[in-house]
Formats: structure tokens, sequence, C-alpha cells
């Protein structure tokens, strides 16, 4: 029911965005579509898909859990299909990441440890990220309010940036700072669910491990979480100009950042939110408002490729979104 309204409500946004400030940009930006931009946004796409794998492959095999490349391409896509259908942004489809990562003797915690730790050099990357894109967007627009608020927004970023180093740092020296999460107290709060807490205790195991004996894989893998976000740049650079659209890099750079911004609001694939950002992040940059809307449904259209090519790759793999629910793993393997 909730889901419901939620999809009504971003249907109603994007219908009233719509009427705003009208389709005519959106029809113009379709015809001036370049085959050869749209060819160079795909080979861009896809560079970094197996970026996003490769890095999963090497953090997967340092805690036991090696899988075929190809399949943890194919897991990362459906993946990110189901995401962005859910709310939590693209951490909704990491369950199911780790099922479909989970083969041959692989243990389900090693699965799960593997994309555990790739969700956080992701998290860390597209932090790192935004700081550099406000740092970017405030050297352009100093002296400004826009200035200002970019600025305490680049602050703000630095809190779980550095829950997220302590964390880590907590792992490396052997310390358990997930234990309060299945400890005897959480046990009390939950009798009949201590085998997911039993998992829980494994998966940090695993952390731990991953992060005291493959100090070297976790370092390699952030560096190439920062060399994604470059590459994701000169993607939305080659998705936009393909459509005739051409934003400097401090605007550009805001519609990535609204991107995130909308994708972790409870609206199916953050139906009209996305628009919404957009047209707010590009309207506050350069003033043309309708120029977001049109920036808006451009990435629309990318975000729907994305979700079908996930749909479908998850079909390949003998799964639908109506049979996930009962295609839940034993916790205790």
């Amino acid at each position: 029911m909730r889901s419901g309204l939620s999809l009504l409500a971003g249907a109603a946004t994007l219908a009233a965005l719509a009427w705003w400030f009208g389709v005519g940009g959106v029809v113009a930006a379709l015809h001036a579509a370049s085959p050869a931009g749209l060819l160079v946004y795909l080979a861009l796409s896809i560079v970094v898909l197996l970026l996003q794998a490769s890095r999963w492959a090497l953090v997967s095999a340092a805690v036991g859990g090696a899988t075929a490349f190809a399949r943890l391409v194919a897991a990362r896509l459906a993946g990110d299909g189901i995401a962005s259908l859910l709310p939590l942004a693209r951490v909704s489809g990491d369950p199911l990441r780790a099922v479909l990562a989970r083969t041959g003797d692989t243990r389900l915690s090693s699965a799960t440890a593997g994309v555990a730790i790739d969700r956080l050099l992701e998290l860390v990357g597209n932090l790192l990220a935004v700081v550099a894109y406000v740092g970017v967007f405030s050297l352009a627009t100093v002296g400004g309010t826009s200035a200002r608020t970019s600025l305490a927004l680049g602050a703000a970023v630095m809190v779980p940036l550095a829950l997220m180093a302590v964390l880590v740092v907590q792992l490396a020296r052997g310390n358990r700072p997930l234990a309060p999460l299945y400890g005897p107290r959480a046990r009390r709060w939950v009798p009949r669910h201590g085998h997911w807490l039993d998992g829980l205790r494994r998966v940090e195991e695993h952390l731990v491990v991953f992060f005291r004996a493959h100090r070297v894989a976790f370092v390699i893998g952030l560096a190439c979480s920062i060399l994604i976000e470059v590459v994701v740049v000169f993607q939305y650079r080659a998705l936009l100009g393909a459509f005739g659209v051409h934003l400097e890099l401090p605007t550009l750079l805001m519609v990535l950042l609204g991107g995130g911004v909308a994708r972790a609001v409870p609206t199916p694939a953050a139906l009209g939110t996305l628009e919404a950002v957009q047209v707010l992040a590009v309207g506050a940059s350069t003033g043309r408002a309708d120029l977001g809307f049109v920036v808006g449904v451009i990435v629309r259209l990318h975000e729907t490729l994305l979700i079908l090519v996930g749909l479908a790759t998850l079909s390949a793999l003998g799964f639908s979104p109506t049979r996930l629910p009962t295609a839940r793993p034993v916790p205790t393997a």
C-alpha cells in the first residue's frame, strides 16, 4: 500500500513537472540523439560495470567467496536492477547479490562478507566523490550562497566518512564492533532468530580477517572505487552529450550528486524525485530549471535501461522478482 502511494506520488510529481516545463525540450533532445555519442556512453557504462565486478571479485576472493567473474557481473546487474525499484538505494539489492554469488561450496557468510566489503568500498568512494564534487562547485561559486551550502554539505559528508574509518580501524585491530548486534542482549530481543545472529557473527569474522590480513586488497579496492567515480563523470558527460546537452563540470557534478540524493528517497525507481532533484540542481547552477527537467528525463532513461537489463539478467539466472521471497537462503549454510 505504502509503495503504491509512493509510486502514485512520484508519477504525479513527474506529470506536474512535464506540465510546468512542457516536453518540447525533451523532444528536441531526443531528436538530437547521436548514435556515436550513445555508443561512447554504452562503452563507458560497460567499463563501469567491469570495474565494479573486478572490485567485488578482489574482495570476495580474499574472504573465501571466489566466484566466476561472469557470475559477479550478472549478479551486480541483477542486484542493481532490483535495488532501483526498492528504497535504501542500491543497498536493497545486496542480499540478492550475496545469494547469486554463492556457488559451489561457497558459504553464505563468505558471500555476504564479500558483498559487505564491496559495498563499504563503494560507499567510501561515493563519499569521497561528494567531497570532491562540492569542492569543485564551491570553487566555481566563490562567495555565493550556493558555495556556503555546498561547503556545509561537504562537512556533513565527513561524519559518515569518519565513522567508516573508525569501523575499518576497529576491524583491522581485530576488535568486534558489530558484537552488540549479535551478542547476548540482542539474542534476548530476538530469541527465535538466533541463526541470523550467528550468520552476522560469521560475517564479522570474515571482515576481521580481511582488514587484518588483506590490507593491500583493501587499498586496491579503494583505488578502484575512486577510478569508478572518475569514469562515471565521463559516462554522464557522454550520456548528456549524446542528446546535445553540454554542461560545465561543476553543474555536471551537481547532476551526479542530485542523482545520489534522489536514490535515497523511498520512491520506487526514484520516480518523480529524480527529475525534481535535477530541476533543482541544474536550475540552481545555471538558472535554467527547464534544462534541469530535460537532464532529469535523460538520466531517467539511463536508470530505466539499468533496471531493464538488471531484471532481464535476473530472469536469465532463473529468478524473478515475484520469486525472490521464496528464494532466500538458509542462514546457517
